[in-house]
């Protein structure tokens, strides 16, 4: 009885030390990952976690391709926005922004990621695409993004804007979210007369896009550029309504600005009135047909136009471009800028009660 009564004591005393090895193992290893802090309250243990992921790689890898640019004017600041580095030469550093942020001024400084601030030239302006390119030598080295295809975007791609919101102080800032429409269309009005002259295409995003953000980057998780930060919808009752114009409508407005310092877009040598928009005495008044509801009555024909030299007359509805309806100014505005100088463009015109079509190479 003894010699079973002190086996169990011998068994119990090895099985405590057992335990007590592992309990000081596990907390040899939690103090080794935690700060332990003594306060009022008494002990408070506050990990030590470095965290990385997907995200912080990527913002990291972008950060330095991404500037503030503000504008100037009689060497005075007036505003700011965001750029992105599209292109490197040597130690020359091309910058695209947008239109607005720049063209109320007489100049504009970039200030790149390393806190350098360098006076830009602006090497071209597009009202119409609302798109800057800016040129500046530095004596650092620089990084450029790499150009995405934006037609292969996908609703629900997760991205990441940067830039400085509400300015410089907030350089650098970042936001993600979703893109959440593809090939969307946001009304543009060119001469703020209130009516909208043509349509742009624009990736949706509910990546926070605040004043400030205007121009920078729209960036995917590849660390590529999708596009340029734009405009937002601001109401009260709307949240996480931002756009991006897509970097293959921005490029070929870029490469223009780069060599010619503007756009060249196609002229057809018309002034247009929509039809939609006539009174009944005006349409009276110009002898329209009364079974013409829609299409752009043409006031006036160019002499020397293109429009001029393939036969089209004042007078004349201008009823499709290239087959499809032009039923407002906006609409032809569109058509007509998506083609270049020197493309053939089809118009189906009414004259008189009867249509034709009418071929017509653009100037």
């Amino acid at each position: 009885m003894k010699k079973t009564l002190t086996f169990l004591v011998v068994m119990l005393l090895g099985w405590n030390i057992v335990i007590s090895i592992q309990l000081y193992r596990v907390s040899t290893d939690k103090s080794s990952n935690q700060i332990q802090t003594t306060t009022t309250q008494g002990n408070v243990q506050q990990a030590r976690v470095e965290i990385n992921n997907d995200v912080t790689e990527l913002v990291q890898k972008c950060e330095n391709k991404v500037v503030t640019v503000t504008a100037t004017l009689r060497n005075r600041s007036i505003g700011s926005g965001s750029g992105a580095i599209y292109r490197v030469d040597g130690k020359d550093v091309y910058i695209i922004t947008n239109n607005h942020v720049v063209s109320d001024g007489d100049g504009a400084i970039v200030t790149f990621a390393n806190g350098k601030e360098i006076k830009a030239e602006i090497k071209g302006l597009d009202e119409v695409m609302d798109l800057a390119l800016l040129k500046v030598t530095v004596d650092f080295d620089a990084e450029a993004f790499t150009m995405a295809d934006s037609s292969l975007v996908k609703k629900g791609e997760y991205v990441i804007a940067m830039g400085s919101p509400l300015g410089i102080e907030y350089q650098g800032s970042v936001s993600g979210g979703l893109i959440s429409g593809v090939d969307r269309h946001m009304e543009v009005d060119t001469d703020n007369n209130g009516v909208a002259d043509f349509d742009v295409s624009v990736l949706q995003t509910d990546a926070a896009i605040n004043p400030g953000n205007s121009g920078g980057p729209l960036i995917n998780m590849a660390g590529e550029l999708i596009g340029i930060n734009s405009m937002k919808i601001s109401a009260e009752e709307v949240e996480g309504f931002g756009f991006a114009l897509p970097i293959n409508e921005v490029l070929p407005v870029i490469t223009q600005l780069e060599k010619e310092g503007k756009v060249i877009r196609p002229i057809l040598g018309i002034s247009v009135q929509e039809i939609a928009q006539l009174t009944s005495f005006e349409r009276s008044y110009f002898d329209i047909d009364k079974d013409i509801d829609s299409g752009l009555y043409i006031m006036k024909v160019t002499s020397g136009s293109p429009a001029s030299k393939s036969g089209i007359k004042s007078g004349d509805v201008l009823v499709k471009f290239d087959g499809k309806a032009c039923t407002d100014f906006k609409t032809f505005r569109t058509l007509l800028y998506s083609k270049n100088v020197g493309d053939e463009a089809t118009l189906t015109i009414n004259r008189s009660g009867k249509e034709k079509e009418i071929k017509v190479t653009l100037e």
